[in-house]
């Protein structure tokens, strides 16, 4: 059962098309999970439609529907609630909306990078780099601790398979985290499966303890 969802601003942004392309990437790929926080995307949007109907008209640039049309295409959408897809017994349920953007293997992380502790990564291109928001898939390994650290901006972390545990509480399949730049915490996977999550941020994490120093200049 899902116990930490994503904020109604968020969700209200989402609706409207005004989230980046990595935020609206963990958006779409929770909603096809989390039933209450799609059922508030759709009411997001009728509302949306409802006031367009009771506007009034008003003249616009020529160039106008070519700019709509531009942000229609960057802004990742989920086609079907339901659509999850099954890789294989240990990762299964990757949403079809997060899968496409991750390379093709035997097996999920095949073909990701490999850190620290056996950690290992994969960063997604959405095609836009000029956005300050990130988007990046973890793979961790059971019980393995992260480094104590804070953020420069919000992070989102959407939990796909396993779980994990901080200072603020667990967090298991389609949960998500939220933190920003007033959060410290220590991250604590799950300790018979690991955890496989969607990160999004902004910035870098900022590293506490006597390996900070040394971290925060690698800008991990």
């Amino acid at each position: 059962m899902i116990k930490h969802h994503l904020h109604p601003e968020i969700l209200l942004s989402y609706a409207a098309g005004n989230t980046s392309s990595s935020e609206s990437l963990i958006v779409a790929s929770h909603i096809t999970v989390c039933s209450k926080c799609r059922r508030e995307v759709e009411t997001f949007e009728k509302l949306g439609g409802k006031l367009l109907e009771e506007s009034d008209s008003v003249d616009v640039n020529a160039s106008s529907l070519d700019s709509i049309m531009s942000k229609i295409s960057d802004h990742v959408s989920v086609d079907n609630a339901s659509d999850v897809v099954s890789t294989n017994a240990v990762f299964k349920n990757i949403p079809s909306v997060l899968r496409k953007y991750l390379p093709d293997g035997s097996n999920l992380t095949e073909n990701w990078s490999k850190g620290i502790g056996g950690i290992k990564y994969f960063d997604i291109d959405l095609g836009n780099s000029n956005q300050n928001t990130r988007a990046r898939m973890l793979s961790i390994p059971p019980g393995k601790k992260l480094p104590h650290h804070g953020h420069e901006s919000q992070e989102l972390t959407l939990v796909i398979q396993g779980g994990f545990s901080d200072e603020n509480g667990s967090y298991d399949v389609g949960d998500v985290a939220i933190e920003d730049e007033k959060n410290i915490h220590t991250p604590i996977s799950d300790s018979k499966e690991g955890c496989i999550c969607l990160v999004v941020y902004e910035g870098n994490l900022k590293f506490k303890g006597p390996l900070g120093p040394i971290l925060n200049f690698l800008k991990i």
